[in-house]
């Protein structure tokens, strides 16, 4: 039986995202695509990828009250604020068949795993988390509610993510280390110590805190 589900941004990870859900279908018809809702007015119109412009977000809600949905928007913050305008509807965990997750595995609903992840055992993802294309979570890692994992990022075991933190492309992590709410780590910066809640690391070191 297939389902009804709409996509939130038509942007770059909302195609990323719909490109997962045509491969889930193809292993198992499981989801029907009914568009992309956005509250830019120059997509409010049209097609992406062969499905409609639904329009903005609340139109699409009312249009489509019993529809899942999936929030493929990369801000964060951005991300939570749609979440809490569109309470009533179903927010599936949406695993690419190509990413590796192992069984023990607990995941809240929202939550993104993209092509060729890995999420290793004893992992706790909380809700609408983004673990993206290639990326990896360690064994017995932690990440807060709208954390975010980007491509080629890899976190060692036990690294933990508050909220809202953010690691960008082919960052990585040594084991253990704690990453907190709402901070950032740049693309391809190693990450050797505990970051501060809001502080910004880069190859140049603690930028903000």
């Amino acid at each position: 039986m297939e389902h009804e589900i709409m996509v939130v941004g038509a942007g770059g990870f909302g195609r990323e995202a719909v490109w997962t859900l045509e491969r889930i279908n193809a292993v198992a018809p499981t989801w029907r695509v009914i568009g992309f809702a956005d509250d830019d007015p120059a997509k409010a119109h049209g097609s992406l990828e062969g499905y409609p412009l639904l329009g903005s977000v609340a139109k699409a809600s009312l249009d489509y009250p019993g529809a899942h949905v999936l929030i493929a928007v990369g801000d964060n913050a951005t991300r939570e604020k749609i979440y809490r305008e569109l309470r009533g509807h179903d927010f599936p965990v949406i695993i690419d068949p190509s990413a590796e997750v192992a069984p023990t595995v607990e995941m809240r609903h929202g939550t993104f795993i993209g092509p060729k992840a890995v999420v290793s055992v004893g992992a706790e993802l909380g809700k609408f988390v983004i673990v993206n294309a290639r990326a990896g979570v360690g064994h017995d890692s932690k990440l807060g509610d709208f954390a975010q994992v980007c491509p080629g990022a890899t976190l060692s075991g036990h690294t933990t993510l508050g909220e809202h933190a953010y690691v960008a492309t082919n960052a990585s992590t040594v084991p253990g280390v704690t990453i907190g709410a709402r901070a950032k780590v740049a693309a391809g910066t190693p990450v050797y110590r505990d970051l501060a809640p809001d502080a910004t690391l880069s190859p140049f070191g603690v930028l903000k805190a």
